[in-house]
């Protein structure tokens, strides 16, 4: 099995460089710029800065992004199964059926970008993109911690919290009918079944003795099931 292609940038940077123009929640009405807009003026107004000055402005941006109470990790994990066992072709997702299934709103996000962001903890973002401009379509989930300098590590363990763990998910999945893995790391998976290809990308959480958290999932449609 090939090694599935990073179709996007973490989920994350999408969030961050985009905050200037997301809605990230229904009390912010004003239409936002387009994505392609924004998201070119946050990175040319980043390329003019130094390194730190970079990542202080991403600090500052992220830390005026307001908290939303009422969304899960765990609750999203979940919606991802149930929405491979109750939708047969990865062309019939759309935000009105992702945005329930994973407990979150069908769009926040501003077009051509298609799914929603929220701050969900003072270090943690959660997440869903569904970008169908690719030759592979995909649809992401994720968390995605504040900015950090470096490869400093943070530990996942407050987006951890619930049942949902690399342990539960294995088996959920194979009985699904993603039997065989290929793994790319030790924190990085993928398989398919006849309807979709995914991945999934793991973070060990020391604060919860080893345990094994998502970050993050991506469907894809199979090959031939690319452009039904």
């Amino acid at each position: 099995m090939p090694k599935p292609t990073r179709l996007l940038p973490c989920l994350a940077v999408i969030l961050l460089l985009s905050l200037t123009g997301c809605r990230h929640g229904a009390s912010q009405a004003n239409t936002p710029a387009p994505a392609s807009t924004s998201t070119a003026t946050a990175k040319e107004g980043l390329a003019r800065l130094t390194p730190q000055q970079q990542h202080d402005e991403e600090v500052k941006r992220w830390d005026a992004w307001p908290i939303r109470e009422g969304h899960s990790p765990e609750r999203a994990w979940q919606g991802v199964l149930h929405i491979l066992r109750t939708v047969p072709r990865f062309a019939d997702i759309t935000p009105e059926i992702a945005g329930p299934a994973l407990g979150m709103p069908g769009q926040s996000l501003p077009p051509p970008l298609r799914g929603y962001s929220a701050r969900i903890h003072p270090d943690w973002a959660l997440g869903w993109v569904l970008d169908e401009r690719t030759v592979v379509p995909m649809l992401e989930v994720s968390v995605g911690h504040r900015p950090v300098p470096g490869s400093t590590y943070m530990d996942p363990a407050p987006v951890c919290d619930g049942p949902t763990d690399w342990a539960v998910l294995r088996p959920e999945l194979e009985a699904m009918g993603f039997t065989l893995w290929a793994q790319w790391g030790a924190l990085d998976y993928s398989s398919a079944n006849d309807h979709y290809a995914l991945s999934i990308d793991l973070l060990p959480s020391t604060q919860l003795n080893g345990r094994l958290c998502i970050k993050g999932i991506t469907l894809r449609p199979m090959p031939q099931q690319v452009r039904p």
